[in-house]
């Protein structure tokens, strides 16, 4: 079967194509189906995340195995069949590291080969990729002149929790 994924572009404008391949297919062929209709340049490294409906990461899945585990999964031997076997299917895709190019893969439909097309095909490309990546909001801590500033609601003349032996029941 062909999987019709939408990969959309973690962008404030509408930026996503519609890219055509067999379930057959690895991760990696899908990264470099993806690195292809965005114009992504280099060969830098890049991971796929399972994800929920909620777009939670989940389960990663590099290009190549940095844990040294021995049945590691890594994009090569990993089959989209495997991770979105169905509609509805929801993966995030991670590329450069340090770019931090972020996309949304889903699975939108489940389609039958067509013999007269050859897969994987982009289908669909709508909006143009900002030649750098989009920045992303980063956790807001104020400095006062004791150090972070969180805002709490921990009394004072409350029992401090973190200063007792959690073990010392055993």
């Amino acid at each position: 079967m062909i999987l019709k994924i939408r990969v959309i572009l973690d962008t404030e404008q509408d930026v996503f194509r519609d890219i055509e391949i067999n379930e057959d297919n690895t991760l990696l062929d899908f990264h470099k189906e993806i690195k292809t209709a965005f114009n992504l340049e280099g060969d830098e490294m890049a991971s796929f995340f399972l994800s929920n409906e909620q777009w939670f990461q989940g389960s990663e899945i590099p290009m190549e195995d940095m844990s040294g585990e021995p049945d590691a999964e890594i994009m090569s031997n990993t089959t989209l069949k495997a991770v979105t076997p169905k509609k509805g299917g929801r993966m995030i895709y991670l590329y450069d590291f340090l770019a931090m190019w972020t996309f949304y893969c889903e699975v939108v439909d489940v389609l039958k080969p067509d013999n007269s097309k050859e897969y994987p095909l982009v289908s669909l490309a709508y909006g143009e990729r900002p030649e750098n990546a989009p920045e992303k909001e980063s956790m807001d801590f104020s400095l006062d002149e004791d150090g972070l500033d969180f805002d709490d609601d921990f009394d004072d003349e409350e029992e401090d929790y973190f200063d007792e032996d959690p073990y010392s029941y055993y």
